[in-house]
């Protein structure tokens, strides 16, 4: 967990299995052109180079209106991990993929370095809960977006 100079944590982690293979999964999660297919509030993506270390824009539903950001993929281990870093946000997610009894476990993480005063605020208030929902929901459509597509050939 991350945890801030007053012993606050910032960060929530989930697991959840899933039947359907990790490739399939990966197909989601791995790809942020993807996202949008499952990610609550992730409204549109425009990734042209997927590899470690490269930067994209995604527009996420916001409170008020639909925000535009630059992520940064932090790691990007093929069909095994991907963490993804919102520069605006200062949230890190991160999916981590494993075999398991015939379908796959998936455990996500999620966590806030608030670098603005209004999510400064934001993460004081509801921060964590707000993470374990937005993480809660990721997994669940992640979970149905994976089961009902074809397995990969």
């Amino acid at each position: 967990m991350s945890v801030d100079n007053q012993g606050v944590e910032r960060g929530t982690r989930q697991q959840v299995h899933i039947d359907a293979s990790p490739e399939a999964i990966w197909s989601l999660v791995g790809d942020p052109n993807r996202h949008p297919d499952w990610w609550p509030e992730m409204l549109e993506v425009e990734c042209a180079d997927l590899s470690e270390g490269c930067l994209y824009r995604g527009v996420v539903k916001g409170p008020f209106k639909a925000e535009e950001h630059e992520l940064t993929i932090e790691r990007l281990d093929g069909c095994r991990e991907v963490s993804i870093f919102c520069e605006g946000t200062g949230v890190t997610t991160r999916f981590v993929l494993a075999d398991a009894q015939g379908g796959t476990f998936v455990e996500g993480y999620f966590s806030i370095e608030p670098n603005s005063v209004g999510v400064k605020v934001i993460a004081a208030v509801t921060g964590r809960r707000y993470l374990r929902s937005w993480l809660e929901q990721s997994l669940a459509n992640l979970k149905q977006a994976a089961e009902q597509q074809p397995a990969p050939s």
